[in-house]
């Protein structure tokens, strides 16, 4: 079974764009974000197949003469699945078109900020599962790119912030608003309605807490309180303490409503919460001062 940032990956990679430069910026984000050179070749590595071929169908259409190399090659011990690596050669077109780029003209409009944090994502992306914390994150391998991705992501309104882990650099949204607004902002569209549903059965469940945690907490004090005026009227009646009437009235109701609330007794004698529960502080005092002889 897939996770949830799988699946919003593979939603994005099936994602359809007609704009050439945002395709250009999208692609220019994967390269940066999840390829490294080495040996004059430049690798892209992802776990996800759907993204695989999303950079193999940009660098067609961008490389358009240049055939590139793809394996799938067995993860690490503890780590599930295949990893895909896509590889070019660092020369003609692939040169020029790094060559030619101009991140002022790349980023100019605000539709191409989004498509290339679209391809950040695709390529170092990670969100939490809506029914957990919210947590989106992008990991790229240098610091300036994680400048860059956080930056554009103030630009864009969001309140990002980064961190270093493990010689990766890593930009994170948290708040669960903005982390939706992203989804929605890159265009996984099934990914934001499924995280608004379970977000808002996590707020239902959360609000049911509350209100059993209050209940329980007003049953609990209630319990005690009239335990506590058990024991002070049967301390009363073992000294023989003399009470007045009203007294004694608290008392003999308390004795037959052992589990009933202030309120409860309160009714059943025909006086106000106040008045009861002011009997009951003055039966307290004088089992303090009958337990002391």
């Amino acid at each position: 079974m897939s996770s949830y940032a799988q699946d919003v990956k593979n939603e994005l990679a099936h994602a359809f764009d007609a704009d050439i430069d945002c395709l250009r910026a999208e692609f220019v984000a994967l390269l940066r974000v999840g390829a490294k050179k080495i040996d004059g070749r430049l690798e892209f590595t992802t776990s996800n197949a759907a993204v695989a071929r999303r950079v193999i169908k940009l660098a067609k259409k961008f490389f358009p003469h240049v055939k590139p190399e793809v394996a799938a090659v067995r993860r690490k011990k503890l780590l599930k699945g295949l990893q895909y690596v896509v590889k070019f050669i660092i020369a003609g077109e692939v040169q020029n078109f790094f060559d030619t780029l101009d991140n002022a003209e790349l980023l100019k409009r605000t539709r191409f900020k989004v498509a290339y944090l679209r391809g950040a994502f695709l390529a170092g992306g990670s969100v939490n599962r809506p029914e957990g914390q919210y947590l989106l994150q992008i990991v790229s391998r240098t610091v300036s790119e994680q400048i860059h991705i956080r930056d554009l992501l103030r630009k864009l309104d969001f309140n990002a912030g980064f961190s270093e882990r493990k010689k990766r650099f890593v930009v994170w949204i948290r708040e669960g608003d903005s982390v939706c607004d992203f989804l929605g902002m890159v265009g996984a569209a099934a990914a934001v309605e499924r995280f608004e549903v379970a977000r808002n059965l996590k707020e239902v469940r959360l609000q049911v807490n509350r209100i059993v945690n209050v209940e329980t907490a007003a049953l609990n004090k209630s319990i005690n309180a009239a335990q506590r005026q058990l024991a002070d009227i049967k301390l009363l009646l073992d000294k023989q303490a003399p009470v007045n009437d009203k007294l004694r009235e608290a008392m003999t109701v308390r004795l037959e409503n052992p589990t009933c609330t202030i309120d409860e007794l309160a009714e059943k004698i025909g006086m106000s919460h106040a008045g009861i529960f002011y009997r009951f502080k003055v039966i307290h005092r004088l089992a303090k001062k009958f337990s002391k002889k």
